[in-house]
């Protein structure tokens, strides 16, 4: 011996005979040795230290450190529950984790974040839980989920969302039988309570929160359009926004239209639309100005590809918001980010349905018995990190086709300025788009 303390090997079932009024031997599972850091476990291992000091340092490290609860411990352990608590609160002197944060950990795998985040911060994720998303509480806990067969509004998602849990994500099939994505995340109630409020946490009430806001906004539940009007071929343009939630439009149209020309239109309730008969009233946000379109395209920063790009071409086409556009003009390039999304959509919905069905597979196996419980939850978690890799990988190869588009869009425009001065010659869109192949 050098003079340290002999220290047992770790073993399984370490026993303890601790005394607070009565001798009470505990037969410590192995499972639960391993969960200790190194230095706990050698406090618990050191037979020179006394049962009831080192049962204490294995309650701490297990239920403040590890998230164990008191009544998992109390059956790992055989020791009757209001006994447990009593040693602990009482003899122990172990702190023991308040109702409403023991309610969500007992429902949670992964760690959570409080927020933390300024006023900024909490209208983006409001917003995006009140757009394209949906917001509900769920035990004490703040579910936010979100159904999309656009793998970059998921993956956005995941960004904005991420820095503050876990994110998981399932394929889904909805009622009509097409094939998206659900990302989804739980966050903790005593933080995150403002985001089931039916109004904004904090005002619009600067330049920096109405244009993140409006970014959030156009990426979820926005469009840019151009088009032409029948029997003329200059084209018009505009942004809109939609939601049913009137807590939504409202803040957002006030504090829109102290700079731009903001008109919103209402579709009634009960008025048959092309998804149906509406629920409730719809309401639509619209900036047609052209000036106004301009302006706000260069000061929004939009994260989705197909709404960037079409934001990059609307924007070169109004450089000079005073002079007609031609549709001609921007047609094809308009068409070509058009037809790169719905190609990305169709591949998204296909991998979407073939990991629905492994998953719907897996889910039968569970209810026959075929699997275990554990079985069934690593391959779950094996199956939510294999689609945000698909996610992603089909990500970075439609990025590369958005791009060629990108450049195709500024290789047009900064050879354009002789076009516009003859564009009455112009007669076609195949002719237009001849010369756009010359020019890039």
């Amino acid at each position: 011996m050098t003079g340290e303390r002999a220290v047992r090997p770790l073993q399984a079932g370490l026993t303890l005979t601790v005394n607070f009024g009565n001798p009470w031997k505990i037969v410590i599972p192995s499972e639960l040795l391993a969960m200790l850091t190194e230095e706990t476990r050698k406090i618990v291992m050191d037979e020179a230290v006394n049962d009831n000091q080192r049962f204490k340092a294995l309650i701490e490290e297990l239920h403040r450190n590890k998230d164990i609860s008191v009544k998992k411990l109390s059956k790992r352990l055989s020791v009757p529950l209001t006994t447990l608590w009593k040693w602990m609160r009482y003899k122990m002197n172990v702190k023991i984790r308040d109702n409403v944060t023991a309610s969500q950990l007992a429902n949670a795998r992964h760690p959570k974040r409080d927020f933390d985040g300024d006023d900024v911060e909490k209208l983006r994720l409001w917003f995006f839980a009140h757009t394209d998303g949906s917001v509900g509480q769920y035990g004490q806990q703040v579910k936010v989920e979100l159904v999309t067969p656009d793998p970059y509004l998921a993956l956005l998602f995941k960004e904005v969302f991420g820095k503050y849990g876990h994110v998981g994500v399932a394929p889904h099939r909805n009622d009509k039988g097409e094939y998206k994505w659900k990302p989804w995340i739980l966050l903790p109630l005593k933080s995150y309570w403002w985001l089931l409020e039916q109004h904004t946490p904090t005002l619009i009430d600067n330049n920096e929160k109405l244009y993140d806001v409006l970014g959030i906004t156009i990426d979820t539940e926005g469009s840019l359009y151009a088009w032409n009007p029948k029997g003329r071929r200059a084209a018009k343009f505009a942004i809109t926004f939609y939601n049913e939630k009137e807590c939504v439009i409202k803040p957002l149209h006030a504090a829109l239209k102290q700079h731009y020309k903001a008109l919103v239109y209402i579709t009634p309730k009960g008025k048959v639309g092309g998804y149906g008969c509406y629920n409730d009233d719809y309401y639509r946000v619209t900036v047609y100005t052209k000036t106004n379109v301009k302006d706000l395209l260069e000061k929004v920063k939009l994260a989705l590809p197909q709404k960037r790009l079409k934001a990059l071409l609307i924007k070169s086409a109004l450089k000079d918001p005073s002079r007609p556009v031609y549709w001609e003009s921007i047609e094809p390039m308009y068409s070509k980010i058009k037809d790169v999304y719905e190609g990305l959509l169709r591949e998204s919905k296909l991998l979407a349905k073939s990991f629905y069905t492994f998953s719907h597979t897996l889910k039968e196996k569970r209810k026959q018995g075929e699997v275990t419980h554990t079985e069934y939850e690593k391959e779950r978690a094996r199956l939510e990190a294999e689609i945000w890799k698909t996610l992603q990988a089909l990500k970075e190869k439609y990025d590369k086709r958005f791009k060629e588009v990108e450049k195709r869009i500024e290789a047009c425009f900064r050879a354009q300025k002789p076009l516009l001065t003859n564009m009455f010659l112009m007669n076609s869109s195949e002719n237009f788009q001849y010369w756009i192949d010359q020019s890039s």
